[in-house]
């Protein structure tokens, strides 16, 4: 009995190998869209107009590690001499951008709420929350979009070593604007840059 779980996780993962690629992706982001409408619905009809000396020195700054970010990326990845695709270019930086922003809020909130059952510390909420958000940001990167992309990395270029720190900058911005203000919108935004970035420089086609 004890050999059926190896066999049984084999066979889910080769059901999920036959999926073909943009149907996971959608897949992913249906049910991360139903995530933000269950858990997220009062963030996304209301938006937090306070917009002191700390948040918007937060959003310069957020916009500011992006463009790095673009920089970098654009310098450590290679398209393969694949054709740009301007409809996957369009709707996966939309979607992706609002699909992704609920995941990684979700795991945020629930590192949180985990944490505050044994203290109401803001910084130890926030930092358990921030390693729920990098955790989950690792497993889906690693084990699913590395999986389907198309293969992109220049393991040889010297802007390589900087990628995990500036993604690092961005996911702590990131979780700065949800902490401190609930802002959802802004992320989204600035998320749907970043993934603008990487669809321009992978050039992958959802069609």
């Amino acid at each position: 009995m004890m050999y059926a779980y190896p066999a049984a996780l084999a066979e889910f993962m080769a059901t999920l190998q036959a999926i073909p690629v943009p149907m996971m992706i959608y897949i992913y982001w249906s049910i991360a869209f139903l995530v933000g409408i269950l858990f997220f619905r009062q963030d996304i009809l209301t938006f937090n107009r306070e917009f002191d000396t700390r948040r918007i020195v937060l959003l310069v700054a957020s916009f500011v590690v992006v463009a790095i970010n673009a920089w970098v990326y654009s310098h450590s990845t290679s398209d393969g001499g694949r054709a740009l695709d301007p409809m996957t270019v369009l709707l996966f930086s939309i979607c992706n951008g609002i699909a992704e922003t609920f995941m990684f809020y979700a795991l945020f909130r629930l590192g949180t709420t985990l944490a505050g059952r044994i203290t109401q510390n803001p910084w130890a909420l926030f930092f358990t929350g921030f390693i729920f958000f990098m955790i989950y940001s690792g497993l889906i990167h690693g084990l699913f979009w590395i999986n389907i992309l198309p293969e992109h990395v220049v393991q040889t270029s010297p802007y390589k070593p900087f990628f995990m720190p500036v993604q690092m900058l961005i996911a702590g911005s990131w979780a700065l604007s949800f902490f401190w203000y609930r802002d959802l919108r802004s992320v989204i935004l600035l998320h749907a840059l970043v993934d603008l970035t990487m669809v321009c420089n992978v050039k992958f086609t959802m069609f």
